[in-house]
């Protein structure tokens, strides 16, 4: 999860709490130096919340998901939303109900579905029941403020090169051919 997702994630449960909602993050290292140790000090931020945290050092997780997301590479910086009661049976993760991603057209990635906070946060209130209210604009504002504070706290900034040659090796690794 990059820095900008990461403060908009972290900004709904702040303002829905425990609110029916779970979440699992997990951590892949994709950019140079990332690690569980750097893992494990951005989950330490969530640490009041229901999120189940884990580290794929082999990306598995990040290859299942690029299947069931219709990917040609990795899924990362991807935002899943479910449904209650959706549960994974078999060897792929169920369909999201919804989702929103910060990845390259490249790879196959919608970009009608590129991460917007006020878009995650409609179809959330959606799924907790509220439907979509004039306040969910608001609501989108506020967590692309916390996205960006977040990315004012962040030790290393990359450059749209650096992450886009790391979105085509990641197409190369994960498939062949």
């Amino acid at each position: 999860m990059c820095r900008y997702g990461q403060g908009i994630v972290r900004g709904i449960f702040e303002e829905f709490g425990a609110c029916n909602l779970k979440g699992f993050a997990v951590w892949l290292p994709m950019m140079p130096g990332e690690n569980v140790q750097l893992a494990s000090v951005e989950a330490d931020t969530f640490k009041e919340y229901p999120v189940v945290h884990t580290w794929d050092p082999e990306r598995r997780l990040g290859d299942l998901y690029a299947n069931t997301l219709n990917l040609k590479a990795l899924a990362w910086d991807v935002y899943l939303l479910y449904a209650p009661g959706v549960t994974w049976n078999g060897n792929e993760p169920p369909q999201p109900t919804f989702w929103m991603h910060q990845l390259p057209g490249s790879i196959g990635a919608d970009p009608k579905i590129l991460l917007n906070p006020t878009g995650l946060s409609e179809e959330l209130l959606k799924l907790l029941g509220h439907g979509v209210q004039p306040s969910s604009v608001d609501l989108g504002f506020q967590l692309h403020g916390k996205g960006l504070m977040n990315l004012l706290r962040e030790r290393a900034q990359y450059t749209f090169e650096e992450i886009r040659q790391v979105a085509e090796k990641s197409k190369i690794d994960t498939c062949p051919g």
